[in-house]
């Protein structure tokens, strides 16, 4: 009797195909071999099983995007010390004084830029604060008295 039931959607679908609105299976591993490995997409795709075609069109879904640029947003943070370290040998260690400044220099802008965004002991507060200050109440006790004067009008003649 089980040979008999229809095959579901589940059985039916592709091996190795993202589920919706996901980055899984062939996607993910072409995805991750362009980024951690830097191959070429149209080599990411043959090592995924996919064509070259079926990638570039999922790069311009949302959640493949996405998925993208969180990986490479991890490679960058992952390279990040490494190249301050490349950069720390470069100054110390070159032959050649103009590397030895330009290495200095960008690891001070590195610096300024990094204590721009956070400097040190200081709370992060949001991007827009709204102040509303209410004007104070006027003293009890005293209020505004009108003062008329009426004086005759002077001609003066010389």
């Amino acid at each position: 009797m089980a040979d008999q039931l229809p095959i579901t959607r589940q059985k039916a679908a592709i091996p190795g195909r993202s589920r919706r609105n996901a980055v899984t299976g062939k996607l993910k591993t072409a995805l991750e071999a362009m980024v951690w490995e830097g191959l070429e997409r149209k080599a990411a795709a043959e090592r995924a099983e996919l064509a070259d075609s079926s990638v570039r069109f999922a790069m311009r879904k949302p959640h493949v995007l996405a998925f993208y640029n969180a990986e490479l947003t991890a490679l960058r943070t992952s390279l990040r010390a490494r190249n301050i370290h490349r950069l720390d040998g470069i100054a110390n260690e070159s032959k050649n004084d103009m590397a030895k400044v330009a290495s200095i220099k960008v690891l001070e802008q590195i610096a300024d830029v990094a204590d721009q965004h956070h400097r040190p002991g200081e709370t992060q507060s949001p991007g827009v604060c709204v102040v509303i200050v209410q004007p104070a109440p006027p003293p009890a006790g005293i209020s505004p008295a009108t003062i008329t004067i009426d004086a005759p009008p002077t001609i003066l003649m010389p």
